[in-house]
């Protein structure tokens, strides 16, 4: 059970390991400008891989999607950013259960956007867990769980490789062992809980009085929705890159000030240092370079962001 495209790596792995009865995703959606009918990437990948793909549009109540469930006999329902709650009458179905893959070490990052909220808080680690579900929000006992570092350069694109390729390594290594039964699940610790909660577009904006790496954290972790973004002269700049925070040179600068040195755009922050901008989307124009963005005039010396 899955959706979108970081669950297609997950099935890719599956289909080498294990016979995969059904594929259960979530209906086509209308997308882009002509809002045309688009189907989940896991549906185009299951299709591809000649398995049965079915879309139900709900999954509590719905006697008919349980009874295909049923007549599947699985032994194991593998869940990966499917979308939607599951009823206690599937997660109690298999015989061991539905396990789910989640991109953090729980019970730290429980929730729906884990990945990108350990970018934004400056997380220097995170992982990958193998939980079984119970009714809970990523509440259930751990399978199995491997640490990723988190590097300064990555942004959510780039973890989300990481974190998947780890997944895919604990999908063909731990799975296996827990249906044999030679796994001992263990509880998590609630008291060591925290949570990741659904990306607002308003958790992109960005304030430069705060501390230049906590903005940095911001524009990588927010990658490519909703980004990192600012107004100035009612115009509003998306930053799509940003560099590791530099020293200010001059610390009269008031935050979010502009300023240009051998053509590089920074931008001053709350603290002594300023933040490089390397990418950078102004207002119903392309993304450009930093270079570029000074070159055609659409920030200058001087120039300030607005407070959020």
């Amino acid at each position: 059970m899955g959706t979108p495209e970081v669950a297609v790596p997950l099935l890719n792995a599956l289909h080498e390991i294990s016979d995969i009865r059904l594929v259960v995703t979530q209906p086509d959606r209308p997308s882009g400008r002509k809002r045309k009918l688009q189907a989940p990437p896991v549906k185009v990948r299951g299709n591809s891989l000649g398995l049965p793909v079915i879309q139900p549009e709900r999954i509590k109540r719905n006697p008919e999607f349980l009874q295909q469930l049923k007549d599947c006999n699985p032994d194991v329902i593998v869940v990966v950013a499917y979308g939607k709650i599951l009823p206690e009458t599937i997660l109690s179905l298999p015989p061991s259960g539905c396990v789910n893959v989640h991109y953090s070490l729980l019970p730290a990052y429980r929730g729906a956007a884990p990945v990108n909220w350990a970018l934004v808080n400056g997380e220097k680690e995170t992982g990958v867990t193998l939980m079984k579900m119970d009714k809970g929000l990523d509440t259930g006992p751990i399978i199995a769980a491997s640490t990723v570092p988190i590097s300064l350069s990555d942004d959510a694109p780039r973890l989300f490789e990481k974190l998947t390729a780890t997944a895919i390594d604990i999908l063909k290594e731990k799975l296996p062992l827990y249906l044999k039964k030679e796994i001992i699940t263990v509880l998590q610790d609630e008291e060591m809980a925290s949570y990741a909660p659904i990306i607002r577009k308003e958790d992109g904006k960005l304030d430069f009085s705060m501390p230049a790496m906590d903005v940095y954290n911001r524009i990588r972790g927010f990658q490519p929705w909703p980004g990192g973004f600012c107004t100035l002269n009612k115009q509003t700049f998306k930053f799509l890159k940003a560099g590791i925070p530099i020293e200010k040179t001059r610390d009269s600068m008031s935050p979010g000030t502009v300023t240009v040195q051998k053509s590089n755009l920074f931008v001053a922050c709350g603290d002594s240092f300023m933040l490089p901008v390397l990418r950078i989307q102004p207002e119903n124009r392309k993304a450009m370079d930093a270079a570029s963005c000074l070159n055609g005039g659409y920030l200058k010396e001087g120039d300030r962001f607005e407070a959020p």
